[in-house]
């Protein structure tokens, strides 16, 4: 119950980065001393900062748009999705998570490779349907404005259909959790996806690394290969690294994998 007040705050103030307590109250249905403690547990975890009657979001929570986030760090999204692209084999099934370095795997994809894709991403599905040979399955959900997607209606349901490899993005990634979220709204339908596939592919750009976030989404356990770019640090890689995950390094001005721990085959 905690965890779900405290990402639901966060996914208020994304919206509206300064609020009041009484506000908050109103629109949680609660307190204004339920909010001031939920305040103090955030301002601990630097996600917010206290003021008298009001709470400010810090920077740890970016903006979550769709067509803001395409233009961060495109050089790194598009070298990720290049090497991610040596993980995909004609007649595969594949899920495509949303996020922009997936959309950047969407827009490398062959014209004429054949897959079958399950996505909840509606800009993937609006590019992948440029493409006869691709046949694509939008879960049924509901839609994630800034997200541009699906969030699953019933995450289960999906348990119907098996892939060979998930692509999977986040907000951030911290070691030893895995990949996180900001909020729960998002989780339900990441590891959904995650958990019908046999091989799973985090792709993250050095800007989600070490970044305080709250919803676990996929655990570092549950994945198999991470890919980012060599900006990313070095001493929580070699934590990655230690801990037996496969990870691609790439650079982002040649397109090349520079560095692969613990490699296996593609």
């Amino acid at each position: 119950m905690k965890k779900e007040r405290h990402s639901k705050i966060i996914e208020i103030m994304e919206n509206k980065n300064v609020i009041s307590i009484k506000e908050l109250a109103e629109q949680l249905n609660c307190t204004e001393m339920t909010v001031r403690r939920n305040l103090d547990e955030l301002q601990q975890m630097n996600f917010i900062k206290r003021e008298r009657g009001y709470a400010r979001l810090l920077k740890t929570a970016q903006p979550t748009d769709y067509y803001v986030q395409i233009e961060e760090n495109a050089k790194e999204k598009k070298a990720i999705a290049s090497a991610a692209l040596k993980y995909i084999h004609p007649s595969e099934s594949i899920c495509l998570d949303s996020g922009t370095t997936i959309q950047q795997v969407v827009e490398l994809l062959p014209n004429d490779i054949s897959l079958s894709v399950i996505t909840p991403s509606l800009t993937a599905a609006m590019t992948l349907s440029n493409h006869n040979s691709i046949q694509i399955l939008l879960p049924a959900g509901f839609i994630h404005h800034s997200n541009r997607s699906i969030l699953l209606a019933d995450p289960s349901s999906i348990k119907q259909y098996k892939a060979d490899i998930a692509f999977i993005s986040c907000r951030s990634f911290r070691i030893p959790g895995g990949a996180f979220e900001h909020s729960q709204t998002l989780t339900a339908t990441k590891r959904a996806l995650a958990s019908i596939a046999e091989k799973r592919i985090l792709l993250l750009d050095f800007s989600k690394w070490d970044v305080n976030s709250l919803c676990n989404s996929v655990s570092l356990e549950d994945l198999d290969i991470i890919i980012t770019d060599n900006k990313a640090p070095k001493d929580t890689v070699q934590k990655a690294v230690e801990l037996g995950k496969e990870i691609l390094i790439v650079n982002p001005d040649t397109n090349e994998i520079e560095e692969h721990y613990n490699k296996t085959e593609f």
